[in-house]
């Protein structure tokens, strides 16, 4: 094993340990964690292995750390044992003046601030030991080896952290593959009979959906013309003389015959290049099925990817607390209004979509894609937005994407780069870290994925400024310091 996973999980050993200790006080324990489907998934994760040790605690989702804030200003904290997943490690000093007498673990895979840690913390993030949490270990990873760490059984949470990187999209790289530390957790959950993989399309309720359903249900990548239209995809796969029902039934994708499947795969190929789109996109819909083998197949929670889709709808649509009980394993009621939730988000995705496509909504400077959101999309939806358009073909690869959404007196930012320009030295996470902070707001997140929020009033001057950074790092090959 390298130095680098034995520091790590060094650090999970301890934080377990201060979990345990807490356990064992008697002491009531309050989780807090952001909102999306790698952070419903690890509150998920750590909430039910407190349950398992019939501890004392509660789960608070966060759409920003402000709201943390407030909470404490307003005598929220009645317990001064803290678990923050998911965030904090970015804000280790704002945190540390404001808890200066509490106890707090940190769970988190995002770039971490340097400053020290306060007596009594203790900050688990892999960043930490040279390990890249945007790619190798989510923050449900980073929980499910804590929660591993404080008691065995805790294995049956593995296919969670899975669920919780897919989420994170930590399986975009050139085989549509989980690696790194997820692998050991992807080995967990196989090794316990939680998880079946195998390669094949990576297809949205590809065991239960009609064919043309699945298609169109998948946004990752988004292909303009067919992803949300159930009808264009329905003409597109019997175009390639590809039956979509075999007598009075649907066909799934798992109904089809591998010859089949290569010409869905050619199509889908010939579809991008006629359209001026990137061929590759077409690679994008191929690799590892990560089945949940103890899910139904006809439900959500049964595929991986829509599994995470349904807590990330839960968390952009203000029930986190319905994700977060999903993820811990509650079923019946919970999961059905769950359900509908994703049916909903998916429609207003759509609608978002067809408003992204309208000319002028998307404007090129001089290093920088900018999607101007205005009033039409959600705050809290802009990542979402921001990572199917960044997988649509209609960004070029060659420059990021900031994505804009008003929030009161502030715009929400969420920036995407592709993994060339990451390669190229160009970091999302520390550009916005910076700037945000110059312009009066906070930010910062991964090279490849980063959010930020600022007062509206400073946006023109913040996007001037972001496009320059880009620009420098891109021409000087990477050789300016975005720290």
């Amino acid at each position: 094993m390298e130095e680098k996973v034995r520091g790590f999980l060094r650090d999970v050993e301890e934080a377990a340990e201060r979990i345990r200790d807490w356990i064992r006080e008697g002491s009531q324990i309050t989780i807090f964690t952001h909102n999306d489907a790698d952070a419903l998934s690890s509150c998920g994760i750590l909430a039910g292995a407190l349950r398992r040790e019939e501890a004392r605690f509660r789960c608070r989702s966060l759409h920003r750390i402000e709201e943390f804030y407030s909470l404490a200003s307003e005598g929220y904290l009645n317990s001064d044992r803290l678990v923050f997943t998911d965030m904090g490690g970015g804000y280790v000093g704002e945190l540390a003046e404001r808890l200066k007498n509490f106890e707090v673990v940190i769970l988190d895979h995002h770039e971490p601030s340097r400053t020290p840690l306060p007596e009594g913390w203790v900050h688990v993030n892999p960043h930490l030991h040279g390990i890249d949490g945007a790619t190798e270990v989510s923050a449900s990873g980073v929980v499910y080896f804590t929660a591993k760490a404080l008691n065995p059984a805790n294995t049956d949470y593995a296919a969670v952290a899975v669920v919780g990187a897919l989420g994170d999209l930590q399986d975009k790289n050139s085989v549509r593959r989980l690696h790194g530390l997820n692998e050991l957790i992807v080995r967990d959950g196989v090794e316990n009979g939680l998880l079946e993989t195998y390669d094949d399309f990576v297809l949205y309720g590809r065991t239960f959906r009609p064919l043309h359903v699945a298609l169109a249900s998948t946004t990752s990548p988004f292909i303009p013309g067919l992803s949300g239209r159930e009808d264009a995809c329905y003409n597109f796969i019997t175009s390639l003389g590809i039956n979509v029902k075999e007598g009075d039934q649907w066909r799934t994708l798992s109904d089809l015959s591998e010859e089949e499947k290569k010409k869905l795969f050619s199509g889908l190929v010939e579809y991008l290049v006629a359209r001026k789109m990137p061929a590759e996109m077409a690679n994008e819909l191929i690799g590892t099925a990560y089945d949940l083998k103890g899910e139904e197949g006809w439900i959500y929670l049964r595929d991986g990817r829509e599994y995470a889709t349904l807590l990330n709808s839960c968390g952009k649509t203000g029930r986190p607390y319905l994700g977060i009980a999903v993820a811990m394993g509650e079923r019946g009621e919970i999961l059905e209004e769950a359900s509908q939730v994703l049916e909903e988000y998916r429609a207003s995705l759509a609608k978002t979509m067809e408003y992204v496509s309208r000319p002028g909504v998307l404007e090129t400077l001089n290093h920088t894609v900018v999607l101007k959101g205005g009033g039409v999309i959600d705050e809290r939806q802009v990542s979402s937005v921001a990572t199917i358009l960044s997988s649509s073909g209609m960004i070029p690869r060659d420059r990021p994407l900031i994505a804009l959404a008003e929030a009161g007196e502030y715009v929400k930012i969420s920036a995407r780069a592709s993994r060339e320009l990451v390669s190229r030295g160009l970091n999302l996470g520390s550009i916005l870290s910076r700037l945000s902070v110059q312009h009066g707001g906070r930010g910062g997140g991964h090279n490849i994925a980063a959010g930020a929020e600022i007062p509206s009033d400073r946006l023109l001057r913040f996007l001037a400024d972001f496009d320059r950074c880009v620009g420098e790092v891109l021409s000087d090959g990477g050789g300016v310091d975005n720290s």
